[in-house]
């Protein structure tokens, strides 16, 4: 039902934003998310922390003060996390990656003789991939959905195109994965966190 609703809402701002007076782009962008796993919110946290990067593509259409923004991307894990505290009963690592889908629309803010400010939120599918390591490896792959939070700078470099730089919040979780002894009874891995970005995009139709 999420998902059908996910995919409903998402035809419906297509279909209002292309009646609409505004702009189309699309680009490619890169990002990094650090404490991917969340384990800073775990008890007894002697851990290391995992680090992500990421790279996909946006796209992203504006009409006057609203702004419509979706793409897809992949985030790949460069550092695993690790808990290492007596208190889990046993060391817990996490590798965790994921695609991201993420459907957004909020307001689109010009700032004269630098470009846009945009804030919005939405809803996210996630492909999650990775494992959590116990006494055992214990793999994931599961389809998510979450929600998150947008906020960007959109500074034109040329007519034709510009950088963007964002900043996202999103929320989004497992079922449990593994059995851990300790305070972990069912562990679940948390894809939560902020993530940053910055990319080129191009702007391919001005119309009115």
């Amino acid at each position: 039902m999420k998902k059908l609703f996910f995919i409903i809402t998402a035809l419906l701002l297509a279909q209002s934003s292309l009646s609409a007076e505004g702009k189309m782009s699309a680009g490619l962008t890169v990002g990094y998310q650090y404490d991917t796993g969340n384990l800073t919110d775990k008890a007894g946290r002697d851990a290391e922390y995992g680090q992500n990067f990421s790279a996909g593509g946006v796209f992203k259409f504006d009409m006057g003060f609203i702004f419509f923004r979706s793409g897809c991307e992949y985030s790949y894990p460069a550092e695993k996390g690790e808990i290492a505290s007596g208190y889990t009963g046993e060391t817990v690592k996490s590798s965790l990656a994921f695609a991201e889908v993420p459907v957004y629309i909020g307001l689109n803010l010009p700032v004269r003789g630098y470009g846009f400010f945009y804030l919005g939120g939405g809803g996210l599918y996630i492909f999650a991939f990775g494992e959590i390591e116990t006494d055992k490896k214990n793999d994931i792959n599961e389809q998510l959905f979450g929600w998150g939070f947008l906020a960007g700078v959109e500074s034109e470099i040329y007519n034709d195109a510009s950088f963007i730089f964002e900043w996202e919040y999103m929320a989004a979780g497992s079922a449990p994965v593994a059995s851990v002894s300790g305070v972990y009874n069912d562990y679940c891995a948390d894809y939560s966190g902020s993530r940053f970005r910055f990319g080129v995009i191009y702007h391919f139709n001005r119309y009115q």
